[in-house]
């Protein structure tokens, strides 16, 4: 009775989230159960269940080779196909060897209690019960499966989401110099972050967007320098990793990866049968990038930069894991940060009875976003990312459509909700 109380007790759209949530996880769970005793073999295992922490254990050899040329090997495997930025996240982590798993485990788990348990502390000073609270974090926890993948895969994309998330959290506090500072470090690790300075551009605010560019040009310098002394040759030995990861992963439709890959260029390389040679996928791609960034230019200035700040942080959100050419399951993580300001915004409106249009569509594409689809399966094929790349671009639709905000509070003091 009382996860009944407490259920009722929350605002609409956060009660369908909850219902979609665990009405998906628990065809997941079943599908999962019926495949172990009929099919056991991949794509009908849960990915969960597979290879764990390939990213960071895959990466112990090579990182023993930092800072000489030998680290650009391609006799150590697998190759390094990456910008040298991300070489910081794993030297930190590895100076913990032989315990840095457990540490960046141990990160991963009390960096994402430690968020819920600040969110909830928000939602219950916006008028949510404590019960109702409990009972939503405890939802969102165990159907997190961008959470569990990434733990999973042991991979850093966690280190980057926490740089966002305090980012983010800074400039809603009016601290735009921190804020530039996180979003210009985790831009250099992944150049997508950069998308965040649209808040700042949307603000005129031109010395925090300058302040955030140095950031990223400083620790791409010092990056160069950290994984070979020789700057230049560096940066062309990281370009020609680069390279290699357009040709090996980019413009090819590999299994299984495409079932994890939600971005929507692995939409459009699903929906090809046959997939064109490389030579044609290269000029698809080169199109695809330009389109993205003119595409994406065009719709902030026209509509993105006119929207409440909820808006343009889910709008910029889903376009830095959408749009991205590859982009796998564990970046979904980022969505926490514009799904807590939709929950509060949703508690608050319930508070003084008031609606958003669009909030509970916004909400059930949550819910398809953080259960797993990997069990949504067509000719020995799992299609989970590409589910998830519709979500996404019906989530930035919405984004777009809906103004969530700003409240109207008129004066008054929100009511508790029992």
């Amino acid at each position: 009775m009382r996860i009944a109380a407490a259920y009722r007790a929350l605002p609409r759209p956060l009660q369908i989230f909850i219902a979609v949530d665990l009405l998906l996880l628990t065809v997941a769970l079943g599908t999962e159960a019926i495949c172990h005793r009929i099919c056991p073999g991949f794509p009908y295992r849960s990915p969960l269940l597979n290879e764990h922490f390939p990213d960071l254990l895959s990466l112990r050899v090579r990182f023993q080779s930092l800072h000489t040329l030998t680290f650009f090997s391609s006799r150590i495997s697998p190759p390094w196909m990456y910008p040298s930025a991300p070489a910081w996240l794993y030297f930190l982590v590895f100076l913990f060897r032989p315990y840095d798993l457990a540490v960046l485990l141990g990160f991963t788990v009390l960096s994402s209690l430690g968020a819920a348990l600040l969110f909830g502390n928000s939602l219950v000073h916006s008028g949510a019960h404590r019960s109702a609270v409990a009972l939503l974090l405890l939802v969102v926890w165990i159907g997190s499966f961008p959470l569990w993948f990434e733990m999973k895969q042991a991979n850093t994309e966690i280190l980057i989401w926490f740089l966002l998330a305090v980012g983010v959290w800074c400039f809603l506090k009016g601290k735009g110099f921190p804020a530039a500072v996180c979003f210009g470090i985790a831009g250099a690790m992944k150049l997508y972050p950069l998308a965040y300075l649209g808040l700042f551009l949307a603000r005129k605010q031109y010395r925090q967007m300058l302040y955030a560019i140095l950031t990223a040009a400083l620790v791409t310098v010092s990056s160069l320098w950290l994984v070979y002394p020789h700057v230049l040759l560096s940066w062309r030995l990281s370009n020609q990793a680069l390279a290699k990861f357009r040709e090996v992963v980019m413009i090819k439709k590999l299994y299984p990866q495409t079932a994890f890959d939600h971005s929507l260029f692995a939409l459009i390389k699903v929906a090809l049968h046959p997939l064109p040679p490389p030579a044609v996928m290269h000029h698809l791609l080169d199109a695809y990038m330009a389109i993205s960034v003119l595409g994406g230019l065009i719709l902030f200035f026209v509509r993105i930069r006119k929207l409440p700040v909820c808006n343009q942080v889910l709008c910029l959100c889903v376009a830095c894991i959408l749009l991205p050419p590859t982009s796998f399951d564990y970046t979904l993580m980022h969505l926490y940060v514009p799904w807590a300001l939709l929950a509060l915004l949703a508690v608050q409106a319930k508070a003084f009875h008031k609606q958003f249009p669009g909030l509970i569509a916004a909400f059930i594409c949550f819910a398809i976003l953080f259960v797993p689809e990997t069990e949504f399966i067509y000719h020995a094929h799992s299609y989970g990312g590409q589910i998830k790349a519709l979500a996404l671009l019906a989530l930035f639709v919405i984004g777009l459509y809906y103004p969530f905000g700003p409240l109207d509070q008129e004066n008054q003091a929100p009511a508790r909700t029992i």
